[in-house]
């Protein structure tokens, strides 16, 4: 149900120093005649299979940047829970500067619905705001992200067209094309399709380029840093997300991180513990 990072929220969502080998070396020729018959789906699928994990927690340091290189800095906390095969719900919530402590994003990820999103804004009272369905496409609290960015990716709401294999960086490459759809999805979204560049050897997303509906680049997104935290399982410890147009840089470091079903319980998907800041504390 899930990927990249997205998602999604992966989420994600993924080069120099990025694209080192994986524990176990694999053998060029045997990744291209074994790989060289999968579908775009199919590779999205091994995607998932290798690197989602039902409960996730991250400590993430996030720099907001402008083209005259002012950054401003914020700590976020993220919980992502899967509730059950067609749910996953996710929790992001500033715990630093002051000026954005508590705020907070509920999204619940349904598999055959549109999914659900609520914004947290401390100084304007103890009440969730939902986010309009029409609200996907705008932007979240200063960052490149938008909501819809936030939640990893349900896959049977897309199609993946597989493009020619690339050498990213010295890497071999699957390149994916994604576009929506899903009726519902198609009216909601922001792109017009998104190009993702996935490792052939341990099956990571390195890079998404995000295009409008004219096929114009918005921005990039590239994954650095991979740490393997389990198995065939991999994570970005640093992802920068690049607005070509807008000229903005918002960059993601992971400090911490915990897969254990104890670091994310279901409370923590309420709005009351939200409202009370128990996800601070």
């Amino acid at each position: 149900m899930k990927t990249i990072y997205p998602v999604s929220l992966l989420s994600i969502v993924m080069l120099l120093s990025l694209l080192v080998s994986p524990a176990r070396a694999a053998d060029p020729e045997h990744i291209s005649s074994a790989t060289s018959n999968l579908s775009g789906r199919q590779i999205l699928d091994e995607v998932s299979k290798r690197h989602d994990r039902p409960y996730e927690f991250e400590i993430q340091e996030v720099s907001l940047i402008d083209k005259a290189n002012n950054t401003e800095k914020r700590e976020m906390r993220h919980y992502k829970r899967e509730i059950n095969s067609e749910e996953t719900r996710y929790v992001l919530v500033f715990s630093a500067p002051s000026g954005v402590k508590g705020v907070s994003l509920l999204t619940w990820q349904h598999q055959g619905t549109s999914d659900d999103q609520w914004l947290y804004l401390p100084a304007y009272g103890k009440e969730m705001k939902r986010i309009a369905k029409g609200g996907r496409k705008n932007y979240f609290m200063g960052t490149d992200y938008t909501y819809e960015d936030l939640v990893s990716e349900s896959r049977d709401k897309f199609s993946y067209e597989r493009l020619p294999d690339e050498t990213l960086n010295g890497v071999k490459t699957f390149v994916i094309k994604s576009v929506a759809t899903d009726p519902e999805l198609q009216k909601e979204t922001g792109y017009g399709y998104r190009q993702l560049w996935i490792t052939q050897d341990n099956f990571m997303v390195i890079q998404v380029e995000f295009f409008d509906q004219h096929q114009q680049l918005i921005k990039r997104q590239r994954n650095f840093e991979p740490v393997n935290i389990e198995g065939q399982a991999w994570r970005a410890n640093k992802i920068e997300m690049d607005h070509i147009i807008n000229q903005h840089k918002t960059v993601t470091t992971v400090s911490e991180r915990r897969f254990e079903e104890a670091a994310v319980p279901e409370k923590n998907f309420k709005e009351r513990s939200i409202i009370d800041g128990a996800l601070l504390q």
